[in-house]
């Protein structure tokens, strides 16, 4: 089953753009948010990033997921 505190990790290391500005802004530390987004990749059997340089991009699986990230927690707020 989907456990929708791993997808909310990935959408704000998707939107912060990384794993140091995100664990910032969810106060956690990095490895346990790494730890987490693992999971989630296992449990879809996609990579959500690819290293790019010294940062992170969105796979096509990454990307997809965010769309639907982004629609999940716009109507969260809405509700």
């Amino acid at each position: 089953m989907l456990n929708y505190r791993h997808l909310y990790y990935f959408w704000v290391v998707a939107k912060e753009g990384g794993f140091a500005r995100a664990a910032e802004r969810l106060d956690m530390a990095i490895q346990t948010i790494s730890g987490q987004l693992a999971v989630l990749e296992r449990y879809l059997g996609k990579s959500l990033f690819a290293a790019q340089g010294r940062g992170l991009a969105l796979t096509e699986a990454g990307r997809t997921a965010l769309g639907f990230a982004d629609r999940i927690f716009q109507l969260g707020e809405q509700l």
